[in-house]
């Protein structure tokens, strides 16, 4: 337990610390990319969720625990994608990317040890689902507040 909730504590400094980073180089990077990559990091979750919840309803039982662990799971990949997009900015700058590769490397190690569903059953029990629930959510709400952020000071400029 302690493990996730330091995780919890972690992932969203770091996000925000990436996100400052490229915010900050808004002068150097490509809009024309960025506005599609971030398009496409907005979407691509909320179709997977979709899909997700349509499946588990239609197909499995244990509702709670499916859903908990998948939910959990697209905001730790949404964090490991998020972190390769900012790497991905900000590298040929040299910028400290010390912080990108920490949160791409600890949110992939996360994903890979949450994926199998007796691992994650280990950690959280049926007592234990509001947990991973409020973990998750509150990961893919500041993975998307970054985001905005990130549209909000590159496309703002443009259109003034």
């Amino acid at each position: 337990m302690f493990f996730t909730i330091f995780l919890a504590i972690i992932f969203p400094i770091l996000s925000v610390l990436n996100t400052n980073k490229l915010i900050c180089l808004k002068n150097y990077s490509s809009t024309r990319q960025l506005n599609l990559q971030t398009k496409i990091l907005m979407t691509i979750p909320i179709i997977a969720l979709l899909i997700l919840s349509i499946v588990i309803y239609n197909f499995h039982s244990l509702y709670e625990e499916r859903m908990s662990h998948a939910l959990l799971l697209l905001s730790i990949w949404m964090l490991t994608t998020y972190s390769i997009f900012i790497y991905r900015n900000i590298k040929g700058l040299n910028n400290n990317l010390t912080t990108t590769i920490i949160l791409a490397l600890m949110s992939l190690i996360a994903a890979i040890y949450f994926t199998p569903l007796d691992r994650y059953n280990k950690l959280f029990n049926s007592h234990y689902y509001v947990v991973p629930f409020l973990i998750s959510l509150s990961l893919i709400v500041i993975t998307y507040i970054n985001l905005i952020r990130i549209r909000k000071a590159f496309f703002s400029v443009q259109t003034n």
